[in-house]
């Protein structure tokens, strides 16, 4: 679902950075007695920006950085699990920590309006947690298989979850555009969202080049790898036998190349094969190829897999799971993942499954 209401805001003109270096105060406080020391990390990075001893369970911390920006306080250096996510301003901040009910931010105006924002997110989760809990009970009820008519209405409602959370989203993006709560949003949670809005909403973002969308601003970079039209994004791994193989060697060789991300443990990849499978024995005779990229760990397992599943076609994988460097080049998130090459080395189409994929290639060799 596209929602272009938010993008109109603003996009007549690209607004100045406006982060100044001014002083903070956090005050953190816990009934906690084994708390000895206390940590704010930058999000994103997770880089100490500030530490102090907590003493009688208070510690503060004071000190000058850009602000505004977004922080993680935890009590452990590497930063594991924060124990909150505040907004760094200029106005003094007390973290409250109770062994039962938590933690809470208060203090300012905008540490107020982006917990309202997360009280709804996790409303979202509570819900979800609920229905999978239904779900798992139906299931038990009916021999360990969720009936058909379950399964599709657990689908709905998830869909509708999904929709709910986005537009929590989006309206909190046209409410706060011209302050920090966007940029924390984005971070977290831009997997629910359009990316060319959100391309199109960070070029009029004033605070778009702060440290917390680094990760989001490259990610936006290397989805253009594979938009159609894209000259393919070389890389190199090893086949099955252990052999360095480039992209290049099967891509931009005069013929249509389809590139399947998968890997062993993924049960919607190994479903998907036959489909591949059928592709691949009726498109090969006149010139389609296919390279497999696997997102495994485990060699044998990948070695096991492919004999299972009558893969025949070439393979690739360095063997680091969703560390994948192919995965990282062409911003792959979810598998099975598909990009067809044209004979050229250009992007035709990505995300091509079942139906559409033999669609597309009828289309091609007809």
């Amino acid at each position: 679902m596209k929602m272009k209401t938010w993008l109109g805001i603003s996009l007549g003109a690209v607004l100045a950075v406006s982060c100044t270096q001014n002083g903070y105060k956090v005050t953190y406080t816990t009934d906690d007695e084994n708390v000895e020391k206390v940590y704010l990390c930058a999000t994103g990075t997770g880089d100490v920006l500030d530490s102090a001893v907590c003493e009688n369970g208070k510690a503060v911390m004071t000190g000058s950085v850009e602000l505004p920006t977004f922080v993680l306080l935890s009590t452990e250096n590497p930063i594991k699990v924060p124990i909150a996510e505040l907004i760094l301003d200029e106005t003094p901040i007390e973290v409250v920590c109770d062994s039962v009910a938590g933690c809470e931010v208060k203090g300012s105006e905008l540490n107020e309006q982006y917990r309202e924002i997360m009280k709804k997110m996790a409303d979202f989760a509570k819900q979800e947690g609920e229905m999978m809990m239904n779900a798992q009970k139906v299931a038990m009820e009916n021999g360990g298989r969720l009936p058909d008519s379950a399964s599709v209405q657990l689908q709905n409602d998830y869909y509708a979850l999904q929709d709910g959370r986005r537009s929590v989203v989006y309206d909190a993006l046209a409410a706060h555009k011209d302050d920090i709560i966007p940029a924390g949003l984005i971070k977290r949670y831009n997997s629910l969202l359009d990316m060319e809005e959100v391309e199109a909403f960070l070029n009029a973002y004033k605070y778009r080049e702060n440290a917390v969308l680094e990760s989001v601003n490259k990610y936006i970079q290397v989805l253009k790898n594979k938009n159609v039209g894209a000259m393919f994004t070389d890389f190199e791994m090893n086949d099955m036998e252990g052999t360095p193989r480039k992209l290049s060697d099967y891509v931009g060789k005069g013929n249509y190349v389809l590139v399947d991300f998968w890997a062993s443990w993924c049960g919607p990849c190994r479903r998907e094969m036959p489909n591949v499978k059928a592709a691949y024995e009726q498109f090969h005779p006149k010139g389609f190829e296919i390279v497999g990229v696997s997102l495994d760990n485990d060699k044998e397992a990948w070695a096991q897999a492919t004999e299972q599943l009558g893969i025949t076609w070439p393979q690739m994988s360095d063997l680091k799971g969703w560390q994948c460097a192919a995965a990282d080049i062409y911003a792959i998130r979810s598998i099975p993942a598909t990009i067809l090459f044209g004979p050229d080395g250009k992007v035709v189409a990505e995300g091509l499954r079942a139906e559409d994929l033999q669609k597309k290639l009828e289309e091609i060799y007809k």
